[in-house]
C-alpha cells in the first residue's frame, strides 16, 4: 500500500482549512488501521516560519506521519482542457500513487493544459482538481468527483457551490469553468466553455 498525502496551502503564515485536512487524513487512517490514535494538529503541522508568499505544506503519511514538507507554491497556467475517459479510474483516498492520474493527462493532446475525466458518462475531475462550473447564475460542482477534496468540501458546506450530476453531454451549457483544490481558490483559474476541447 503506497502511503497517503495532505497537500495544506499556507497563506501568510496561516495555515488554510486545516479542520478539513485532519478530518480526510483521520478518516483516511481510521479506514485503513481501524482504532489508530487520531492525529490532532501540533501533529500535523511542523513549526511554519512566517511568510507572506503563498507556501505548501505536503505531509506524506500512513499510520503515522512520514515527512512534512513546505515549499513556496506557484500556480500552474491552465488555459485549455480536454476530454479524456476511463469508466475504471478509482481515486477514492488521496494516495501518491497517482500513476492512474498521470496516465490520463499523459493522453491529452499536446495543445490541451489539462484534462476533464469522464467516468461512466459523467464529469469527474481534472487529474489534480475538482472542478466546478458556472451556468451564470451559480456556481455548481459534479456530485461524482473522484476524490472528495477540502476545497471542495468547505465551498459546499458554506453554500458558495452546490452539488448536481453532471454528464459530458451537459457541458456545453455551461459558461465557464473553475479548478479548485486546496491550494487553489473558486475563481483563481476560470476558463471558458469553449476551451474545453473534444465535449
Amino acid at each position: 500500500m503506497c502511503p497517503f498525502i495532505e497537500t495544506i496551502r499556507i497563506k501568510d503564515g496561516i495555515t488554510m482549512n486545516l479542520d478539513y485536512h485532519l478530518k480526510r487524513l483521520n478518516r483516511t487512517r481510521e479506514h485503513f488501521w481501524p482504532r489508530c490514535q487520531r492525529i490532532g494538529a501540533d501533529e500535523l503541522l511542523p513549526n511554519i516560519p512566517s511568510s507572506e508568499s503563498l507556501q505548501k505544506l505536503r505531509v506524506i503519511y500512513n499510520k503515522d506521519i512520514i515527512t512534512q514538507d513546505l515549499s513556496s507554491y506557484t500556480r500552474k497556467n491552465i488555459e485549455i482542457l480536454s476530454i479524456i475517459e476511463d469508466n475504471t479510474i478509482d481515486y477514492t483516498w488521496k494516495s501518491t500513487d497517482r500513476k492512474v492520474l498521470t496516465s490520463l493527462r499523459a493522453q491529452a493532446p499536446s495543445y490541451a493544459d489539462e484534462v476533464i475525466i469522464i467516468k461512466n458518462g459523467c464529469v469527474t475531475d481534472t487529474s489534480y482538481t475538482n472542478i466546478c462550473f458556472f451556468d451564470g447564475k451559480e456556481w455548481l460542482t459534479p456530485d461524482t468527483p473522484l476524490l472528495q477534496g477540502t476545497m471542495r468540501r468547505y465551498l459546499l458546506d458554506k453554500g458558495v457551490i452546490r452539488e448536481v450530476r453532471i454528464r459530458r453531454k451537459d457541458i456545453q451549457y455551461f459558461k465557464k469553468v473553475s479548478l479548485i483544490n486546496a491550494m487553489m481558490e473558486l475563481g483563481e483559474i476560470i476558463i471558458p466553455i469553449e476551451n474545453i476541447r473534444g465535449i
